[in-house]
């Protein structure tokens, strides 16, 4: 897999030979073809959008290419080969003469592709995504491997475009050269030839169909699952804002089928760096195929990252279960400083540190921290319930911040004051468990010392596990994204910025957790009272 890496970042240098600020566009563009998809560049008049289509040729042995600048004059004639006046008129057969045409090409450039007509239009849908072309009565399987569309606009609303726009998994914005240097060697350079590729570089098309099977081989983690499902729920989230928006602004719709080639190219990526599985560094190539207008464009590259993030933090690391873990671990130690002071001797405690309420209809039991009942007033204060997912049939009470307006429905945001040995919900009154014979029960010694000790020795030994993890699987992604043949400068800047993060945070988990441990064994620290979030409620009665 390496050997495959080093000869496929040396075509790629080859490719790029006297070729100003466009390099990561070449390197897209042969990734798409790799993976068998098709890319659309869109720019001004000028920025080389041309060239890439020409250059992308090189990468294949015995290469042929078919390039067309569309009209709205354009015929199918001109795209896929003239009728065989001959076949017509000896066999009666409508048949095209393709030598030399689109049908015939690996790799095909079509410039300002929105103005052809329907009949164009059509046929250009099966040719990108089966891969065929009926030609009369005969369905041929075309060798194309990349189809490179370029315009200086996007395609028109309502003109019956958005099939094929579909059809194109990539979309760049193309510019001018921005850096200086680049910009002062391309206008001093008077050399216009293509590169000399070796002969041992480009792709045969026997390489090309086995490199496609071992592609579908690529093994895909669920950590890289879960950033598609992060970010088909942020699409939808973003769609929700804009549908009561004025401003026209259009929504963002992925297809199942996109969705479905979107890891086809990852899988490509991680094949063509020398991985045998889809990296999280690979999903940073989501950001070019999520947005359909430039405005959206900013957006699709922090909704990726962002997944990336929550991902790497939640299934790879499992950093986010270590800080609601140690978040819960202070507050059942507010509980401990709380309760050994206030505590009804009356009241039951269950599981150390919460009282359980009666009578209330849900499958299972209902708790509420006993630190948060002591501190109810008349007042009332807002509580949501949480489905504590490792303790069977469990739902806890949890206050309420208004921070979490978007996650909580209003509808599930509940009033709690305090009764006697109970507690009224929405003013309906349960009554909290109590231990037998009551008021006679003597006050015991509070929490247990030993279940709070337990409650270390099991976040410590997450804490290890977690940071043993990071050092080697963080070192890996970074050292993978460094060298990564498809990723821009700036995109790698930023993923190894988010490692780096990670790395951090684990060792900011570790120095508060010694501390909180400390400060518990010397008794001489008040906890802060902080929850975590989640959950609905259940029906009541009085």
């Amino acid at each position: 897999m390496e050997t495959l890496r080093v000869r496929v970042r040396q075509l790629l240098e080859v490719l790029n030979e006297r070729v100003y600020g466009k390099e990561h566009v070449i390197a897209l563009s042969f990734l798409s073809a790799m993976a068998g998809e098709s890319i659309f560049l869109f720019g001004p008049p000028g920025v080389a959008k041309s060239m890439v289509a020409r250059r992308l040729k090189l990468a294949f042995r015995h290469g042929a290419a078919f390039e067309y600048l569309m009209s709205r004059f354009s015929t199918p004639d001109e795209i896929f080969g003239p009728v065989s006046i001959s076949r017509l008129k000896d066999l009666d057969k409508y048949e095209r003469v393709t030598e030399g045409y689109l049908p015939t090409a690996d790799v095909v450039f079509l410039d300002e592709i929105w103005k052809a007509g329907p009949a164009i239009q059509n046929a250009l849908l099966t040719v990108i995504n089966e891969k065929v072309y009926r030609n009369g009565n005969n369905l041929l399987r075309i060798p194309l491997k990349g189809l490179i569309a370029a315009s200086n606009e996007l395609p028109a609303q309502g003109q019956g475009l958005e099939a094929l726009y579909d059809r194109f998994l990539i979309r760049l914005l193309v510019g001018g050269v921005e850096d200086v240097s680049d910009f002062d060697r391309m206008v001093l350079s008077s050399d216009e030839s293509e590169p000399v590729v070796p002969e041992d570089l480009p792709v045969d098309r026997e390489e090309y169909a086995e490199w496609q099977r071992r592609i579908s081989e690529i093994k895909v983690h669920y950590s890289v699952l879960e950033v598609i499902h992060l970010l088909r729920e942020q699409i939808e989230e973003y769609n929700g804002r804009i549908e009561n928006d004025a401003s026209g602004v259009p929504y963002l719709y992925v297809s199942d089928r996109r969705w479905k080639k979107l890891v086809r190219l990852m899988r490509a990526s991680a094949f063509l760096n020398g991985s045998d599985t889809v990296r999280l560094s690979d999903c940073l190539l989501l950001a070019h195929c999520l947005w359909g207008e430039p405005d959206q464009i900013d957006w699709a590259a922090e909704a990726v990252m962002a997944s990336v993030r929550k991902s790497m933090e939640g299934y790879m690391l499992n950093l986010a279960s270590v800080g609601r873990e140690l978040e819960n671990l202070k507050s059942e130690l507010a509980s401990v400083s709380g309760l050994n002071e206030s505590r009804d001797p009356a009241l039951q405690l269950v599981d150390n540190f919460y009282y359980q309420i009666e009578k209330a209809r849900i499958p299972g039991r209902l708790l509420l921290f006993a630190d948060d009942y002591q501190n109810l007033n008349d007042r009332g204060r807002l509580f949501y319930m949480h489905k504590d997912k490792y303790k069977t049939n469990c739902y806890i009470l949890k206050k309420y911040d208004p921070s979490m307006r978007n996650k909580v429905p209003q509808s599930k945001i509940y009033s709690l004051r305090r009764g006697c040995r109970s507690v009224l919900v929405n003013d309906y009154e349960y009554p909290l468990l109590c231990v037998p014979g009551g008021d006679a029960v003597p006050v015991s010694g509070g929490i247990s010392e030993k279940a709070v000790e337990e409650k270390f020795i099991h976040l410590d030994r997450m804490l290890s596990n977690v940071e043993g993890g990071c050092r080697d699987l963080l070192d890996a992604e970074q050292q993978y994204c460094q060298e990564h043949l498809f990723l821009s400068a700036k995109e790698k800047e930023k993923m190894v910025r988010m490692l780096q993060a990670q790395q951090g945070a684990a060792g900011r988990y570790r120095n508060e957790f010694e501390e909180l441990k400390h400060a518990y064994r010397k008794e001489n620290q008040e906890y802060p009272s902080e929850r975590p979030e989640g959950g609905l409620f259940g029906a009541s009665s009085r």
